[in-house]
């Protein structure tokens, strides 16, 4: 049952941003509204209504993301502690935290629960909150980020995402990631066609 729920939680997070519908500003002036079912390297599909719609890249100017109206809320204080970890040093620890918050694992964790919780039906949202335990998850994260990382590892990681190109990375990779899942989607759909 567990290891049922981690994947489709897994599944959420990986999904959410694809429930989303986007804003298609044209060159010519033109505006569409509708979903952007797969981006290719000359050319955009967008599901309007019931039909999809094919255009090319040249004829866009630009393509906005629409986002669900999540409940605002500030971001939970971290209720773990190293004592919560008896084989990892506290120093180790802290450093693991410390990189947890500086590449944006918990402000992204946040951001998604929130956006899967706004797209539920109202009599289920109340269920997600109790379900989705960002401390919870994250105290399963930290045994592995201790696996794989030493303490100055640790430290050199988070300098540099606390520099402009780290800030930079943690802006963009979300964008890399969705783009790169549509362009691999795009291209085993045209090498598995007969």
């Amino acid at each position: 049952m567990r290891a049922g729920l981690s994947v489709i939680v897994f599944f959420l997070f990986l999904t959410a941003s694809a429930a989303r519908a986007e804003t298609i500003y044209f060159k010519d002036g033109r505006v569409v509204a509708g979903k952007v079912i797969n981006r290719g390297a000359y050319d955009v599909v967008i599901q309007e209504g019931t039909l999809p719609r094919h255009y090319y890249n040249d004829q866009i100017l630009r393509i906005e993301e629409d986002q669900p109206q999540a409940v605002a809320r500030p971001p939970a204080p971290a209720s773990l502690d190293a004592s919560q970890f008896p084989r990892i040093a506290p120093e180790k620890f802290g450093l693991i935290m410390e990189l947890m918050d500086a590449s944006g694992v918990r402000r992204s964790m946040r951001t998604n629960i929130d956006q899967i919780i706004a797209q539920a039906p109202e009599e289920k949202r109340g269920q997600l909150e109790t379900v989705f335990n960002i401390d919870a998850i994250i105290a399963q994260l930290v045994p592995i980020y201790d696996k794989y990382y030493a303490p100055d590892e640790l430290k050199e990681i988070v300098a540099f995402y606390k520099t402009p190109a780290g800030q930079k990375l943690i802006e963009v990779t979300p964008k890399i990631m969705q783009e790169a899942l549509q362009a691999s989607v795009s291209y085993f759909q045209k090498t598995s066609s007969p």
